[in-house]
């Protein structure tokens, strides 16, 4: 079987005795050097001949079948860009030709899952359920738990949409009972799974499993510091207890939860003011203390739940990276952002750094779709100062191809939409 670029540069590395660490010298970090050995992230033609010379070896060697491999990465990732953006649809022609087993291997499984998530988003629900069938079985053969735990709690979604509901509390109880056989369980995750069966089981009226679930989920998120979490929780509970006409219970939960919320938002005021300041150091000339920060506002974010703030965070990593033309790290922190993102606009901005970085990479093509997906999401927002913006940066690509045509229509376009914002600022042309 073919080597990927990753398994060569790893291999290769491995045998000269050297850490990630020493690969990356300090060009990039060791984080890098194991996305790219994973095959989760393509190096550019500059830093892969920067690897190639610290490992000793031709670059052609690395470039063999690279540009293949660098293809179907590539489609996978416009793929995600696309369930991102709401358009599974058309998503599942490209997934299911990578979904052969062979194409990207070391992906296989992500393929899958989002293959079968597409399914379902659809209402193809049969063809989810059978997608996620194979992953749980190549999952068991290979004893991954935790992939399977992944694929019971999807496959009980698909069954509470299909209304089957004891179904999904089969599925859900496995993964529940796959989760108390696992050594270092993510609370969190467990915690979720915990509050979804019990969900299901007081939307059945069934209130002793539901409160037995919801005081299982308390009880591993009582050790952490996921304040959201645990707020939910006891929203949750209170629920019930009224359901049930225990109203003191419920009162009181209901009285926990409000407290803890009315804690998060001061927590996430205090976070975005440091996220803010890291923002005003990178603009005057302090980029590292900056990300420094914000990586600090990230781990922060994370431990108390306020994950619709991680998405924005790494784009602000991202635009820094990308003014000190570190591009491979850019690149990282943008995909990270899309993965996590939530909202459109957000989403826009997001696709416009990932263009602008890629056509510093020299990669014009990939430069020009982010370009494209940038200008979809600003129009759809209303948004024409930053949609003339990025009809500029689309303008720019085409001239650099060669297609003076393209150019022109984009810049005609941009010009439109720059009257479009004059317009909005109540300034008569």
């Amino acid at each position: 079987m073919t080597k990927t670029l990753g398994q060569k540069i790893r291999e290769l590395r491995v045998q000269k005795g050297l850490t990630q660490g020493d690969l990356g010298g300090g060009k990039v970090t060791p984080s890098m050097i194991s996305q790219i050995e994973a095959d989760k992230a393509n190096p550019s033609h500059r830093l892969l001949k920067w690897i190639s010379d610290k490992l000793e070896t031709p670059i052609e060697y690395f470039l063999t079948d690279m540009q293949l491999q660098s293809e179907k990465i590539s489609s996978f990732r416009f793929a995600k860009a696309l369930i991102e953006a709401g358009e599974p649809r058309q998503a599942i022609p490209i997934l299911e030709q990578l979904a052969d087993g062979q194409s990207l291997p070391m992906y296989q499984q992500e393929i899958q899952r989002d293959l079968a998530a597409c399914y379902r988003n659809i209402g193809r629900l049969d063809e989810a359920a059978k997608m996620l069938e194979e992953v749980f079985s190549a999952a068991l053969m290979r004893r991954e738990t935790a992939v399977m735990v992944q694929a019971l709690k999807e496959m009980g979604w698909i069954e509470r949409e299909r209304h089957n509901y004891p179904l999904a509390i089969y599925h859900w109880n496995r993964a529940n009972h796959l989760h108390e056989e696992m050594e270092n369980a993510n609370p969190f995750e467990w915690a979720r799974l915990l509050q979804d069966l019990a969900d299901l089981h007081n939307y059945l009226g069934e209130y002793t499993p539901a409160r037995s679930a919801y005081e299982k989920a308390m009880a591993l998120l009582s050790g952490t510091s996921d304040l959201k979490g645990i707020a939910d929780v006891y929203l949750n509970l209170s629920r019930l207890y009224r359901a049930a006409g225990e109203y003191d219970s419920a009162s009181e939960f209901a009285q926990h939860a409000f407290s803890i919320n009315k804690s998060i938002q001061n927590i996430k005021l205090s976070v975005q003011i440091q996220e803010t300041y890291a923002v005003l150091k990178a603009e005057t000339g302090q980029p590292q203390e900056a990300i420094a920060l914000l990586e600090e506002c990230l781990e922060q974010y994370e431990k108390y739940g306020l994950r619709e703030r991680i998405a924005p965070v790494h784009g602000a990593i991202s635009n820094i990276y990308l003014k000190q033309r570190q591009l491979e790290q850019a690149k990282f922190h943008c995909q990270l952002a899309l993965e996590k993102c939530l909202d459109d606009t957000e989403r826009a901005a997001l696709y416009r750094t990932w263009a602008k970085t890629a056509k510093e990479q020299g990669q014009i093509q990939e430069a020009m779709e982010a370009a494209r997906r940038a200008i979809d999401f600003f129009s759809q927002a209303k948004l024409p100062r930053d949609l003339a913006y990025s009809y500029s940066l689309l303008g720019d690509l085409y001239k650099e191809t060669g297609d003076l045509t393209g150019a022109v229509q984009a810049f005609e376009n941009m010009r439109m939409a720059m009257e479009a914002n004059l317009k909005e600022r109540g300034i008569v042309l």
